[in-house]
Formats: structure tokens, C-alpha cells, sequence
């Protein structure tokens, strides 16, 4: 395939583990990824923004080849690819490859931004802690290309990947997902790339080439970045910060709210036995009852399905409100907002307390739905590098063959205050209505502040 950010990627038949990658591909869990954005609503703020979660997994897969021939060249390495991963009789080359492609395989229609909207990581039901598992576990057609491989596949991903709660991920499923992995540093080139930005144009083969593997002072083997291609690292850090900076747009938010105010009405117009135009009977299994969906329901979800639902409620819905919602999301008529920098005040909660319910009374005046047509969002940037229980610093190599934390050989600004950064955002119906809570903001929380 022709790939716009990796050039051609090809894949050899003949090679049993490309052959494997290929047959996962063509099965139909894995296409359903093409109908499924890779930013969710970003482009409804970045119209290039369309890509997909197939084209990333592809290309992730293919860096995680690239990484793989790099690390072939030394033999130690070499032996431990080529060896069975624990008892599942898979060659620790091939799970690589497998994990990577199907990271993403569980993800909800419009990517992250359903699971929020649905609070799906509160229901542990995060596509990668568990419809990932569940896919590859109880896929018709995925079962059918283990048995012939690899029939301990989805039990090796699992225990490999660390899903269990007892479970430790393989010290190099950190390719897979880490601060340093193989999606991070696609999706960073793929995701600047459509959205027309420069913030993602990192060296992605000189972090692979100089990737090793090493010991630390507890003898425990990690992945590490040799320090010859630390500014590579840092250009990489300094650009997933950006990316995550352009995640918080305030636009994006508005759309985001606005397509949480559908849903949520859209439940409750159907709970309260009004016609919504369409029962939109799995999306509403997953909004109530996620568990109680077979993965044949699951994988029948997709973008496609969600629009289409939203423009049957904007043509046949009997609730006015519902009908609007939907039809201001096919319009891109999105809810205006009030940005507010947090750091202005400590407690901007009870600051802003007087201020929300003025404006409560505004939308009674005025007919309007409080409830469905009024939010707040507090945002916050991710710090620039901040290793966790869950996710192990970057290692680098030193030249005398010791292993530092990144942060203790970088001179990047790691501790950097971002309180100035936070930002809360006051989202309302129309124009109007922002230029009513402006003067509300100017009336009873500026002058204090």
C-alpha cells in the first residue's frame, strides 16, 4: 500500500509473520477500523482530519517491522525474537507484530472521544483493557486464523500486553504502548500530517535505529534509546505535548459537547418512551449496559452507524430538542463557549457558582433547555514527561553502557509549571446566550479576580 507518511509499505507473503499480519487485516474486525476516525470530531476544527484507525494500525505495524530488522542485527536480541513467549508456543517476533497491528481493534466509533463521552473507563470497558481481549478472544474470524497459526494468540496478546490485574506486561510490550512506542510515534507523524500542523515531524528512524536493549541497576532488562539520539527523543517529547495541547482546542470541545448533549438526550428521550427516529438499539445497550453486548453487536458499531443514527433523529425525531441536537451536529452549528484561564482563581468552582445560576434563569426566559444545552469542561495540558507506576521512564544508554531515567540527562524544562496552562470552559446554546454569560462573567467574577 502507498502510504502517505511511511511511503510504500509491503508486506511479503512468504514471511510466515507478514503472512499472519495480512490475514488479520483482511478479516472484518480489523476493516471495521477504516470506518472509524482516527481524532474523533477533530475535524470538525481540522477538516483534513478524516483518517482512520486502519491506516495507523498499518502503519504503527510496520514501524514495529522496522524496529524488529533493527534489532535482529544483534544476536542476543535476535535469539530472543526468534524464542516461544513463555508456554504459548508464539515466537516473540510474531506476537510483536500482532499485538501492535491489533491495539486499536476495540475502539468505539469516533475513537477516544465516545469512550469519554460515555465514561466508558469508569465501566472498565476501555477498548484496550477490554474489547480489545474480547474481540480477539470470541471474533468468529479471528478464531479461525489462531487456529490455524496460532490457536494461544489472544491468551499470549493478553498476558504479553499486561491485561489481566495480576498480570505484568513483557518488558517489550513497551514497543507496543509506553511512553516511547510504536503507536505514539505513528500517530505523532500521521495526526500533524492531516491536520496541516509541523508539531509531529519527528525522527522516527533515528529513535528506532538507535533503539537496544538494556540492564538496569535492579538487573531488570528494559528498552532504551541509546543517548546519541537524546534531541531525537526530546523533538519527539516536546511534539506529543504539542499534540496533546491541539487535543484541548476549544472548538473540539464544543463539538464534543455538543455530541454529548445528543446522546444523553437521546437516552433520555427514549427512556421516557418518546419516538427518538431511530431506537439506535446497540448504541443504547452500550450507553446503559456495555457488557451486554456480543461482539457481533459490538463490531456492527462504527462512524458510519452513529451518523446515521444522528441523521434519522434529525429528520424523524418527535422530541424537538433531540431533533435540533442532531441537526446543529450535521450542520456544524456547534454550542459557543467562554474561556476562562483556571489559574485566576483557586476556587473558580464556587467563583463561578453565582454566575451559573443567573444564567439558569437566563434559559428559562428564554425557553431553553438548562440541562441540554448548557456545560462546563475544566482542560489541562499533560505535562511534558511524566513517568508513572503504569508507564516506566524513558530509558536512555548512556555511552559507558549505564541506563538514566530521561529526565536526568535531558535539559528540557521537564518540571515546568502548567498551572497557567488550565483553562475552564463554559459552553451555552447560541450567540445570544454567550453574549448574556459575558456580561454575567463581567457583572460577578472578573472584578473579583
Amino acid at each position: 500500500m502507498a502510504d502517505p507518511i511511511h511511503g510504500v509499505i509491503r508486506l511479503n507473503r512468504r514471511d510466515e509473520n507478514q503472512n499472519l499480519l495480512m490475514e488479520v487485516m483482511n478479516s472484518r474486525a480489523f476493516q471495521r477500523l477504516r470506518r472509524i476516525r482516527q481524532m474523533g470530531l477533530a475535524e470538525f476544527v481540522f477538516p483534513g482530519a478524516t483518517h482512520s484507525r486502519f491506516v495507523h494500525s498499518i502503519g504503527s505495524a510496520w514501524l514495529m517491522l522496522k524496529t524488529i530488522t533493527h534489532l535482529r542485527e544483534y544476536p542476543e536480541t535476535r535469539s530472543m525474537l526468534n524464542a516461544s513467549f513463555e508456554d504459548t508456543g508464539i515466537p516473540l517476533e510474531q506476537l510483536l507484530l500482532v499485538s501492535i497491528l491489533v491495539h486499536d481493534i476495540g475502539h468505539t466509533p469516533l475513537s477516544h472521544t465516545l469512550e469519554d463521552i460515555l465514561d466508558l473507563k469508569n465501566q472498565d470497558l476501555l477498548h484496550d483493557t477490554y474489547w480489545n481481549r474480547l474481540i480477539l478472544e470470541q471474533d468468529e474470524q479471528l478464531q479461525k486464523i489462531w487456529g490455524r497459526s496460532a490457536p494461544k494468540m489472544p491468551e499470549a496478546v493478553a498476558r504479553f500486553s499486561g491485561w489481566g490485574p495480576e498480570e505484568k506486561p513483557h518488558f517489550m510490550a513497551d514497543l507496543v504502548s509506553s511512553q516511547l512506542d510504536m503507536d505514539r510515534l505513528d500517530y505523532l507523524l500521521r495526526d500533524s500530517h492531516y491536520l496541516g500542523v509541523q508539531y509531529g515531524r519527528i525522527e522516527v528512524e533515528r529513535i528506532i535505529t538507535n533503539l537496544s536493549i538494556g540492564k538496569t541497576a535492579t538487573g531488570d532488562k528494559v528498552i532504551a534509546v541509546r543517548e546519541e539520539a537524546l534531541p531525537a527523543v526530546e523533538h519527539y517529547l516536546f511534539g506529543r505535548y504539542q499534540a496533546y495541547k491541539m487535543a484541548l482546542h476549544s472548538l473540539d470541545k464544543a463539538s464534543e459537547m455538543l455530541m454529548k448533549m445528543t446522546l444523553v438526550r437521546f437516552r433520555w428521550v427514549r427512556e421516557n418512551g418518546i419516538e427518538p427516529g431511530h431506537t439506535a438499539d446497540l448504541l443504547y445497550k452500550l450507553m446503559v449496559d456495555g457488557r451486554s453486548l456480543t461482539v457481533e453487536e459490538y463490531l456492527m458499531m462504527d462512524d458510519c452507524y452513529l451518523w446515521d443514527k444522528i441523521n434519522l433523529w434529525a429528520h424523524y425525531s418527535e422530541d424537538p430538542l433531540l431533533k435540533n441536537l442532531a441537526q446543529r451536529l450535521l450542520g456544524h452549528d456547534l454550542f459557543k463557549y467562554v474561556e476562562i484561564n483556571a489559574a485566576e482563581n483557586g476556587e473558580l468552582e464556587a467563583a463561578i457558582q453565582p454566575v451559573i445560576e443567573e444564567m439558569q434563569h437566563y434559559y428559562q426566559t428564554r425557553g431553553l433547555s438548562f440541562e441540554f444545552g448548557f456545560d462546563r469542561m475544566a482542560v489541562a495540558p499533560k505535562p511534558l514527561y511524566q513517568p508513572s507506576p503504569h508507564k516506566p521512564p524513558i530509558w536512555i544508554r548512556r555511552k559507558e553502557g549505564i541506563l538514566a531515567d530521561f529526565s536526568d540527562v535531558s535539559s528540557l524544562p521537564l518540571r515546568q509549571d502548567t498551572h497557567h496552562e488550565r483553562r475552564y470552559l463554559l459552553f451555552v446554546w447560541d450567540r445570544e446566550a454567550k453574549m448574556h454569560l459575558d456580561k454575567l462573567l463581567n457583572q460577578h467574577f472578573y472584578k473579583k479576580v
